[in-house]
């Protein structure tokens, strides 16, 4: 039986969720896509990185910036292969002390079991201020 997108969206965030970053890679397709929307240059994170190699590059430097406090997704909706979740972030800012309190939607594509695209979209206005 082939697991729905909703299942490996799933077990991506339950992969994250525990810290097992192994199998949440594992996860991604080869050429997977993941965006996160918000200032180039302002948020060090910020932009688009290609396959796993490249969101690994993603979780390197969030982690070299931020530290993360709560990671909440807190409902996910299938549109057919894209599923879309809508959660919340909280996260420290290591340069500056400051923490922010997001909300976020993620649109994650799946194909063939694996994440093939993921679009992170949240107040990146709220993020870059707690750089600053």
């Amino acid at each position: 039986m082939t697991a729905s997108a909703t299942d490996t969206v799933n077990s991506f965030f339950q992969a994250l969720g525990s810290g097992d970053m192994a199998a949440a890679m594992a996860l991604l397709a080869a050429d997977c896509r993941w965006t996160y929307h918000g200032p180039d240059g302002v948020i060090p994170w910020a932009g688009t990185f290609t396959g796993p190699d490249g969101v690994g590059q993603f979780f390197a430097r969030f982690g070299e910036h931020a530290e993360p406090v709560e990671m909440a997704p807190q409902s996910m909706e299938a549109a057919g292969a894209t599923v879309f979740v809508r959660g919340i972030e909280t996260s420290r800012v290591k340069a500056t002390g400051k923490t922010y309190s997001v909300p976020w939607i993620h649109a994650i594509a799946v194909a063939d079991g694996r994440i093939a695209s993921f679009d992170e979209y949240i107040d990146s206005a709220a993020v870059a201020a707690a750089m600053a």
